[in-house]
């Protein structure tokens, strides 16, 4: 900013030395100035000034030309013949900048520029320091990179300094960082401080008060800097202080003070700030004011009249997400100076704005966008016809564009994107703006045209028709005079094609013809043609199947952005340029591995190759890639093997989605490097590994996505004092979690306690990007969306956008146990809770009343006894409610949402009664008349009979009854849990879908049944079979790392684990005969792998010998993959045709001990 004015400044009043040919310079500092030319090589891409030039190549060529003081860019003092100054700005030198280059030779340097040079991201050397003499320095733009050296703060005599980095392409990944030194440790020496540029210097901190006490600054530039804190007021009052730049630092907090008369302030930047509050009316005592840019702050409140004294105003920008109510100010119409103005996003009425603006005739660029302007295109615009640039964009403007706009012939810009325009686009005349370089007609109703006439506009180099209806008569040829466009959008223009007037672009830096029918190849002359220009390139969901050259490496060596998601694109995937910053190429059908190729480009910001087939590891540099990579998202692929484990502490990474492929092993530790991660979904996978509360200590993280794995154990207590508080979703679901709910965990999750977030907006990571796009370097902010899947009113649901309100917990299908915590009720802002299929116990807090935000609540299939809360009818959003199948009893609560629930809702519960259950409440609880079960209608009717047959034929008739009227009424809980289990047991043991409980029907039956089993004596199995898979048990040490099955897990260590799991027909994968107590099966029903081995040779009774009979199979319908190896024990298995296995089943084998026969099958 200002760093060419300043220059010419400084160094014209050392140009009489160059009419004094009778002196020459020193040979040491000739000698010096020499060596330092031949320390970098000429290149002027390194430079971006238009006019630069090698200044260093006229240095000492010939021998008349000996002396130095008389070369292009130095300048010495006449009297002592010393050099001073040096003003290499825009030299087009390249190279490292070696720290004990010659230049620290010219130790009376009082002037140095070595601006818009590329200085290889060299450090700048501490040597510096010894120009201590220094007046100004100018390091801008020179591709310096790293930490500022704290020798600078020493130059007591600087009035200059110049560190800002406004033009460098930010692909060279250049940035200095202001940290140690800081910002306050940097200034407190340098009280003749006048000017002060540190633009896009990294500075991470507050702006320090000290700054307000450097009375000399007349100029202050800040942009950029990732400044935060609050902004110290005293700056504004700076005695001398012209022009103040804090624009682009959207954490830096403020206001603006009142201000006192006879203010310098010329030039006030504040935008894309936190600034806030209402605007002081003093705001009119800056009667020098020249330019004030409020744009994307938060100020609020009405716009004083006293803007109105600000008549040497050239440009008002209040635009963005301000707030300002009410009517404008008619004082504005004493704002005659206006070269700029912009109102956008104003609230309020606008009439006054309509009838004051034919005053402001000096107007030439007018931003009314996002203003709610209503009707045609007002009239009154048509006398600003000195307007060069118009924006009326996103507001709700109709009918057509007005045949009056072509009275604006100056107009070298116009936006009217957002609208509800429609007609024919060229009745109006528009090809008549002959001027016209920029134009926007994107989003409307129903415009329409040729796109042939658009070339009429020969300068036009900026062209946006995303959904206009476009028709291509094809007339025009590469040969014919056609604009050269730099920018090109025909995003959702019916194309079935690459237009044929693209061959004749050369030019092209940005290009979208996403959204369109383009199927197909991507041509040969269209790669020719752009190659070497695009930047931007969007090719998105049209229907193309690949390149019609096939290549492994994509050819646009200067591309940073490339989409070509949603088409259906084959082969492997391209290797992108080292230039790319965005890449996206998911929902295509793109396949084998993932190149190591790809971690060449470093820049890359942001990778999305989701929902492809693409095998294969993940290449672990992909971790390295981390330093830049922000969004990484490979999710429903097939890919394989363990994540990448080295992250380093550098890592960048906010976005990490690898749900849904066959991922292992366990979750690498260096993940907790990534101090910016937001979103972790590692979900569908088979990681085998304990609950990382390792990534407690990560601040920002707020989804954490672990279901459907194998992570196990109990999640134990918080490393640090609030892990995870920013937590708002956390998805644990089917996996083999132990132990009692994390009530330490719970605590700690304060982003759930708060039931009342101030905006519901989408979570997404905004990634800073910077794009060369048309004639200059672009600040992108792309915002990327959450998008997650979660189980909620009983279905898994994905969703594209997760909302900033939106708070889940998800723990089902586990194996907690213990109490749900009452703690649980402080999670105010929990949406969806869920607990079901676990074994919990106790009864339902009463705290669950206090979640007013909850939706969705399943407690389902768990051991849950007492009544439901009559309070959780408080609960108005809850949509779905379920706690079926538990121990519950007693009424259910009526009214409110309660009243929408169905009996599934409740069904499993034998004590519970009232609607919707056919079971009425009485005094006291008795049961329900014989009805017969789906499982075996005529043996349990057979059973039942038998019973009271043989009941009655036997002396002991009334004890019998006597007896089971004692334990059904004195011992009824254990009586419905035993039962309840019974019905687990022979039916539906699998821990990874919802357990059925004892229905009504069959707890009619299991009356009779009981009676029957308890003269037996039978309840549990038998005491030897317990014992031998207790030995079993005991004869080997857990250890997964000697299981090739990616599945595998320890399913023996519940064996026995509790006093109240004495019955080993309750253990995990066991399953008894509920007649006999024998042990008859040992396998996973629900499982995705099965291995049947010697196990079952301690079991004399394993009585399947028919794979494929009825009852058998059934169970193994989910299995992907079985193993056969018999036993030669009296359960010998037989193989028959394969035709009976179930369609699931990828892969079996059956080896038969007898024969030594192997058979398999894929």
């Amino acid at each position: 900013m200002g760093s060419w004015s300043y220059q010419c400044l400084l160094f014209s009043v050392l140009l009489v030395n160059s009419v004094l040919p009778s002196y020459s310079c020193h040979d040491h500092e000739r000698s010096a100035l020499v060596q330092f030319k031949h320390s970098f090589i000429i290149d002027c891409s390194a430079s971006f000034f238009p006019a630069a030039y090698p200044k260093v190549n006229s240095w000492g060529v010939h021998h008349h030309n000996a002396d130095c003081c008389s070369w292009d860019g130095v300048y010495c003092n006449e009297e002592t013949l010393h050099v001073i100054g040096l003003d290499l700005s825009s030299s087009c030198l390249y190279g490292s900048f070696p720290s004990n280059i010659t230049l620290f030779n010219l130790t009376h340097l009082r002037h140095l520029s070595l601006s818009d040079n590329h200085f290889n991201l060299s450090e700048i050397p501490p040597k510096i320091g010894q120009f201590s003499k220094l007046v100004s320095l100018n390091l801008s733009d020179s591709a310096f990179n790293g930490q500022v050296p704290l020798a600078i703060s020493n130059f007591s005599a600087l009035s200059t300094l110049d560190l800002s980095n406004k033009h460098e392409d930010t692909k060279a990944g250049s940035q200095l960082k202001l940290q140690d030194p800081s910002l306050e440790k940097l200034v407190r020496n340098l009280t003749r401080l006048k000017e002060l540029y540190l633009d896009q210097v990294d500075i991470s901190s507050f702006v320090p008060d000290i700054l307000a006490n450097l009375t000399l600054l007349e100029i202050v530039s800040l942009q950029v800097c990732n400044l935060n804190g609050q902004f110290p007021t005293n700056v504004f009052h700076l005695p001398h202080l012209e022009m103040l730049y804090a624009d682009g630092n959207t954490d830096l907090m403020g206001f603006l003070p009142e201000f006192q008369q006879n203010s310098p302030l010329k030039h006030l930047d504040l935008s894309v700030t936190s600034f806030h509050g209402e605007l002081p009316s003093s705001i009119g005592e800056l009667t020098n004011l020249e330019d004030l840019y409020l744009w994307e702050c938060l100020f609020s409140g009405p716009l004083p009249s006293s803007l109105g004294n600000l008549t040497k105003l050239t440009t008002l920008d209040l635009g963005g997400s301000n707030a300002f109510s009410g009517d404008l100010p008619s004082s504005l119409i004493n704002l005659t100076e206006l070269h700029l103005l912009s109102l956008s996003h104003l609230q309020g009425r606008h009439e006054t704005l309509i009838s004051w603006l034919f005053n402001l005739n000096k107007l030439t660029s007018l931003s009314l966008d996002f203003i709610n302007l209503w009707g045609e295109i007002p009239f009154i615009i048509s006398n600003l016809t000195g307007l060069t640039e118009l924006d009326l964009q996103n507001n709700g403007l109709t009918g057509g564009i007005p045949h009056w706009l072509m009275n604006l012939t100056q107009l070298n810009a116009l936006r009217l994107s957002g609208n509800q325009l429609e007609g024919p686009i060229f009745s109006s005349g528009i090809s008549q703006l002959e001027n016209l370089d920029r134009l926007w007609l994107d989003h409307n109703r129903n415009l329409h045209g040729d796109f042939d006439a658009f070339l009429k506009l020969k300068f036009l180099r900026i062209l946006n028709l995303a959904g206009v209806k476009l028709t291509f008569l094809g007339k025009n040829t590469a040969n014919e005079s056609v604009p050269k466009l730099n920018s090109l959008i025909l995003k959702s223009c019916n194309l079935r094609e690459f237009p044929p007037f693209l061959r004749s672009q050369d030019a092209l830096e940005e290009l979208d013809l996403g959204n369109n029918s383009i199927h197909g190849f991507i041509p040969r002359w269209f790669i020719n043609i752009t190659q070497e220009t695009l930047y931007f390139l969007s090719l998105s969901n049209n229907l193309l199947t690949g390149f019609e050259q096939p290549m492994m490496f994509l050819p646009w060596s200067r591309l940073e952005s490339l989409s070509l998601r949603g088409n259906q694109l084959q082969g492997s995937l391209p290797i992108p340029p080292r230039s790319m910053v965005v890449y996206q190429v998911s929902n295509n059908q793109l396949s084998g591995s993932i190149p190591p190729q790809i971690c060449q480009a470093g820049l890359m910001n942001y990778f999305d190759a989701s929902n492809n087939k693409l095998s294969g590891r993940i290449p672990d540099c992909m971790s390295q890639l981390s330093n830049a990579l922000v969004i990484l998202n490979l999710e429903r692929n097939n890919l394989h093997g363990s994540i990448p484990a080295t992250y380093p502490e550098s890592c960048n990474l906010r976005w990490i989605n690898l749900n849904g492929n066959r991922l292992e092993g366990s979750m690498p530790r260096s993940l907790a490097n990534c101090e910016n991660l937001e979103v972790l979904d590692v979900g569908h996978n088979h990681i085998n590994d304990t609950f990382p509360s390792w990534l407690g200590g990560l601040s920002k993280l707020r989804i954490l996505i672990l279901r459907h794995n194998h992570f196990h154990g109990i999640l134990g207590h918080p490393k640090v004092g609030h892990d995870f508080h920013s937590l708002h979703i956390i998805d644990l679901s089917n996996n083999f979690h132990t132990g009692d709910l994390p009530l330490a965990y719970l605590q700690n999750w304060d982003a759930m306690k708060d039931a009342n977030e101030s905006k519901s907006i989408a979570f997404g990571t905004r990634v800073e990007i910077y794009i060369r796009m048309p004639g200059h370097i672009d600040l992108s902010m792309l915002k990327y969306n959450y998008s997650i899947t979660i189980a909620n009113k009983g279905n898994d649901m994905q969703y594209a956008r997760v909302l900033t309100v939106f708070r889940v917990i998800d723990f089902s299908s586990n194996y907690f146990t213990g109490r749900i915590p009452n703690f649980v009720g402080e999670l105010r802002g929990l949406q969806v809770l869920n607990l079901s299929n676990n074994n919990l116990q106790g009864g339902i807090p009463l705290s669950l009343a206090n979640i007013t935000a909850l939706e969705s609540l399943d407690l389902s299939n768990n051991r849950l006894s007492g009544e439901i809360p009559q309070s959780l009818t408080q609960l108005t959003s809850l949509e779905v409610f379920n706690v079926s199948h538990n121990l519950l009893k007693g009424p259910i609560p009526q009214g409110r949402q309660f009243g929408t629930f169905d009996s599934s809702s409740f069904s499993g519960n034998l004590r519970l009664c009232g609607t919707p259950l056919s079971q009425k409440c009485g005094n006291a609880f008795e049961p329900p008349p014989a009805a017969i079960t789906n499982d075996g209608p005529e043996e349990d009717s057979m059973l039942i009979d038998w019973i009271i047959r043989s009941l009655g034929c036997i002396t002991g008739f009334a004890v019998g009854c006597a007896l089971g009227k004692y334990f059904t009424d004195r011992n009824h809980e254990w009586f419905v849990e035993t039962f309840q289990r019974t019905e687990r047991g022979s039916r539906s043991r699998g821990r990874r879908t919802a357990r059925p409980g004892l229905s009504e029907q069959a707890f009619q039956l299991s009356y009779g049944k009981m009676i029957l089993l308890m003269m037996k004596g039978i309840m549990s199995c038998s005491n030897q079979e317990r014992l031998a898979l207790l030995q079993f048990q005991q004869s080997f040490i857990i250890n997964c790392a000697v299981s090739d099955l990616s599945t595998a897990y320890p399913i023996v260590n519940s064996w026995g684990s509790q006093p109240h799991h004495r019955d080993c027909c309750l253990w995990d994968v066991v399953y008894g005969d509920e007649e006999t107590g024998h042990v008859t099966e040992l396998h996973n029903k629900r499982c995705r792998e099965f291995v049947m081995s010697n196990v079952v040779e301690q079991i004399a009774g394993v009585k399947y010998n028919n794979l494929t009979s009825k009852g058998f199979m059934t169970e193994f319908c989910n299995c992907e993959n079985l193993l056969l190896v018999p036993p030669g024990s009296p359960g010998k298995i037989k193989l028959v045709s394969p035709l009976g296995l179930p369609q699931q089943l990828v892969n079996y084998s059956y080896r038969d001990h007898d024969n030594g026969r192997k058979s398999t099958n894929t």
